[in-house]
Parts: structure tokens; C-alpha cells; sequence
């Protein structure tokens, strides 16, 4: 920051003392900077559109899963690219509501599939039930994703 702030004063001082010179200089720069933000900001576009064409189906479904894992994932990718490192938090919330019932203190519930998924493909996975806030039970919920991370190639 402080590196930053210096950087900052000694181009002020280049600009009023040598404004013939640094003006275009500086134009160049800024044209360069903006480039270069507008080039991330259309790769994270593009990796975001992709990644929010993952779909996550959850189930309840204790009698199609190993017994202490009883929540049924199917990951598609719906992408026309490969995608990996998928991470997400779960939530659990009663139908026709946000509020997550899921008792999973600060860190939240959060999972990841961290081999590829290419376009089209599909992956399952069961999981352990996380916590329920009192006087609710699993099957009364209804499971999605949150805050989705990926990377796509």
C-alpha cells in the first residue's frame, strides 16, 4: 500500500513538472490498464456463464445411499466446456423459503468434486447429512447450492 502511495506522488510530481512528456506516457498507460481490465473482466464473465450452467440436484434419499450418508448429489454439466475444482456450500431450507435450516456454523457446509467434469457428463456422489436446526427433519427440506466456484478449461 505504501509502495502504491509513493508511486503515486512521484508520478504527480513527473506530471506537473514534465507535463510534455508524461501526459502521453500516461495515456498509454491508462489505455494498457484498461485493456488488461477489460480482458479479466471478459474471462470472468466467461468462466461464470459456464459455471453457472452446473446443475445440482439434491435428494433425500436414505434408501439409494450407503447407509450414514443418506443426501444424493447428481452433478450434470451442462457446459460445452470441461470444468474442475468444483466447490459449493449446501442449504437446506422448507419449501417456498430462503432460511437455511442446516446447522453448520460459520464455515457453512461446503463440498467439493475436484476431478474434471467434461461437457455432459454427469457425476453422483451420496453425503453425510449435516446437522438440522431443531424441529426439523431432512426429508421436510428442500437442498441447493450456494456460492458455486469452478474452473473451466
Amino acid at each position: 500500500m505504501a509502495l502504491g502511495v509513493v508511486l503515486l506522488l512521484i508520478w504527480l510530481v513527473l506530471l506537473i513538472r514534465f507535463p510534455r512528456v508524461m501526459v502521453p506516457a500516461s495515456a498509454g498507460v491508462v489505455a494498457v490498464a484498461l485493456v488488461l481490465a477489460a480482458l479479466v473482466a471478459l474471462w470472468q464473465w466467461v468462466s461464470q456463464r459456464h459455471t453457472d450452467e452446473l446443475v445440482f440436484n439434491y435428494r433425500y434419499a436414505p434408501t439409494e445411499c450407503q447407509p450414514g450418508k443418506p443426501l444424493q448429489l447428481t452433478l450434470i454439466n451442462q457446459s460445452s466446456r470441461s470444468i474442475s475444482n468444483i466447490t459449493w456450500q449446501l442449504v437446506g431450507s422448507p419449501a417456498g423459503m430462503n432460511t437455511n435450516m442446516l446447522d453448520v456454523g460459520g464455515a457453512g457446509a461446503s463440498y467439493r468434486h475436484a476431478g474434471p467434469l467434461a461437457a455432459g457428463d454427469e457425476w453422483q456422489q451420496c453425503y453425510e447429512m449435516p446437522r438440522l436446526r431443531s424441529g426439523y427433519r431432512a426429508v421436510d427440506l428442500e437442498y441447493r447450492a450456494e456460492r458455486i466456484r469452478a474452473d473451466v478449461h
